[in-house]
């Protein structure tokens, strides 16, 4: 597995997803396929408390769920591909 500073590096990414991975994730109607593929193919991770914190901001999920990395990874890998389908590619984990 890659280091958790591949993708993050002080918070902002350091690369982008494929548009591949964006169609797949961000499509509508169940994508948990689509994110577990991406997830292993690219090796997407951070640092899980880095990860966390963002997460916490949207206040969607209850802190004992924000306890799970596999599943942060998960989520953060959804919202940036949402994002980039909105036309935003850069993602700032603050």
């Amino acid at each position: 597995m890659m280091q958790s500073n591949s993708w993050f590096s002080g918070g902002i990414n350091q690369r982008e997803l494929p548009l591949e991975c964006i169609t797949d994730c961000s499509a509508s109607g169940p994508v948990d396929d689509a994110i577990d593929y991406w997830l292993d193919r690219l090796q997407f991770d951070g640092p899980p408390w880095l990860i966390r914190r963002h997460l916490r901001g949207y206040g969607a999920w209850p802190e004992r769920e924000l306890c799970d990395h596999q599943a942060n990874r998960r989520r953060l890998l959804w919202i940036w591909a949402c994002n980039c389908h909105d036309g935003d590619s850069v993602l700032v984990l603050e």
